[in-house]
């Protein structure tokens, strides 16, 4: 897995490094191909990519890849809100949560855009210890449901533990 902040451009050589691009697409991380000069033509798949033919000047990769941190600024998206009385609110969306939910969303809401485990989830969501062993992942299936028309999404992130996103497939 990349981890890469909303700004950073990651460089990838194409085609040799096709596989990795299409981890990046799925990721949604700004990227910048340096496409070999006999290769075909590159096609981007949305506004985070961009490319340039090699031999290509340090300067024009430069130019590329700032161009590309200034669409991820305009993409970036407003962080969800947590109020006192249970309800998550992502701009005019907005849901109520049973307290369980609340105190998940909490924790990724810390970690917006970031993986939290599983284990400081299960901390989270129930303080006094988890009440069986699929409770967590039970939740978690509640909390996607809940966000379905917001804009954000609930990400599993395998062998690790959840991410909330917001979603960028829109």
């Amino acid at each position: 897995m990349v981890a890469a902040h909303a700004t950073d451009v990651v460089v990838i050589r194409w085609p040799g490094e096709s596989e990795r691009l299409t981890e990046l697409r799925r990721q949604h991380v700004p990227r910048l191909a340096l496409v070999a000069p006999h290769a075909p033509a590159f096609q981007p798949s949305d506004p985070m990519e961009d490319w340039v033919r090699l031999p290509a000047t340090n300067d024009d990769v430069r130019a590329r890849a700032m161009t590309l941190i200034e669409r991820a600024h305009k993409r970036q998206p407003d962080v969800p809100e947590l109020d006192d009385g249970q309800i998550l609110r992502y701009g005019p969306w907005w849901t109520s949560l049973a307290p369980t939910e609340t105190r998940l969303l909490g924790a990724l809401l810390v970690r917006f855009g970031g993986v939290v485990n599983r284990n400081d989830l299960a901390r989270a969501g129930w303080p006094n210890g988890l009440p069986s062993r699929n409770s967590l992942d039970v939740q978690l299936g509640r909390i996607r449901r809940k966000l379905d028309g917001s804009g954000l999404t609930l990400r599993t992130v395998r062998s690790r533990g959840a991410m909330l996103v917001a979603d960028t497939s829109a």
